[in-house]
């Protein structure tokens, strides 16, 4: 019965989405420049766009990101997302959800139908119903599970206590989970089931050097490849396989540039946190300081660092950059209060005139010549009230550029 009615959802789920291209769009460059255009074409080494001006070819080294419309916040929204394993990283809304032979199957709002090895996953976030799925992920966050080489079941017991269990997941089907626990399957109703943590076994992720696919749901999907034909857009990647993308669902694609690397990427080799007592807020990569998306001016940014009176972060850069562009300001977390001294620092030294921030005000563009830098840091001190109370600084699409 199990595998009719896995074969039945499959092929539902593999239905072709529409697709056709995307609508006009705020298109920026790796060196900073924009316009408006509607993307047309795809292929490996270029993009095409139709403008006002007429018809634009770009390189796609030189392409950062093509902005089609607002998203928003996946985790914010309701129903199972898949959270994505890093260095890729990456977030998606999931219906019709199956697990089977270690493929992970169902149906999303911006690739339609797809199918990816469970090895992708770093987690299956499953909240109850009205609850957002960032309920689950706050709680995986507490939890802090090993990273073993076993899966992890986190189901509600009868009281409504969400308790851990390690094991191995077999499958998901028809409303069941099925998993393995100490060499017995025990099968359990998926609305019971809270998160579900998978284990790392490959010792590196697949490389998605293309870029990532946003989507009206929030969705964020890395790709190594998109092309774009006849009104038809597609990704492909490893381990992964999808229907085209509908256009209607597209919120912006952002571009895998090799001249461009995202400081949340990269690893830190010094971090120094410490509040006004002693109590401080974490540094985050790709959340602001208290754990919520990047808001900046109304914005919502997908990529950046979020940091906190008073933090200090320093990255090796080893004189490969020459230009360090991120949005700077007081994250809407902080609720309007806040202010805070923004430092960055190149070998020791100021690179720019450090950045007065408050809360309220307009986010400040930041663009520092970082050429030949070996050590770069960013220190966000106090501001004037020499207090940390809202301080909840957030750099926006913090990047390094290449020459």
């Amino acid at each position: 019965m199990v595998a009719c009615v896995v074969a039945f959802l499959a092929a539902m789920v593999w239905g072709q989405a529409p697709a056709s291209a995307p609508a006009s769009a705020g298109v920026t460059m790796v060196s900073g420049e924009s316009f408006q255009g509607r993307l047309t074409a795809v292929d490996g080494s270029s993009a095409r766009f139709l403008t006002p001006d007429g018809a634009r070819t770009v390189p796609i080294r030189d392409l950062w990101t093509v902005q089609v419309r607002p998203g928003v916040d996946v985790l914010a929204s309701g129903g199972a997302v898949i959270a994505l394993r890093a260095p890729a990283g990456g977030m998606m809304a999931v219906r019709k959800l199956l697990v089977t032979d270690g493929r992970i199957t169902g149906e999303n709002d911006l690739l339609g139908g797809f199918r990816m090895d469970v090895s992708m996953a770093e987690a299956i976030y499953l909240p109850p119903a009205g609850k957002p799925p960032s309920l689950c992920r706050d709680r995986h966050v507490e939890l802090a599970l090993p990273a073993a080489r076993h899966d992890f079941l986190v189901a509600a017991d009868s009281k409504g206590n969400w308790v851990p269990v390690p094991g191995a997941l077999k499958g998901i089907a028809a409303g069941k989970v099925t998993f393995d626990v100490q060499g017995q399957d025990r099968t359990i109703d998926l609305a019971d089931v809270r998160i579900i943590q998978l284990a790392r076994l490959a010792a590196t992720a697949p490389v998605w050097a293309g870029g990532e696919l946003a989507g009206v749901d929030g969705s964020r999907v890395p790709f190594a490849s998109l092309t774009l034909a006849g009104g038809k857009l597609s990704v492909s990647g490893p381990a992964l396989e999808a229907r085209a993308a509908s256009a209607a669902s597209i919120a912006a694609i952002r571009f895998g540039s090799d001249r461009v690397a995202y400081l949340s990427d990269l690893p830190v080799a010094k971090v120094v946190e410490a509040g006004t007592f002693e109590a401080a807020f974490p540094f985050r990569r790709d959340r602001a300081a208290a754990g919520g998306p990047i808001r900046l001016g109304g914005k919502t940014y997908a990529r950046g660092l979020g940091m906190h009176s008073r933090c200090e972060v320093t990255y090796d850069l080893g004189g490969r950059y020459a230009v360090l562009a991120a949005v700077a300001g007081i994250d809407q977390a902080g609720g309007g209060r806040g202010n805070a001294t923004v430092h960055i620092l190149g070998d020791g030294k100021d690179r720019i005139e450090p950045l007065t921030l408050a809360g309220g005000d307009k986010p400040i563009p930041i663009r520092c010549d970082v050429a030949g830098v070996k050590t770069l840091t960013i220190r966000v001190d106090f501001g004037p009230d020499k207090v940390d109370v809202g301080d909840h600084v957030s750099l926006g699409d913090a990047r390094l550029i290449k020459p």
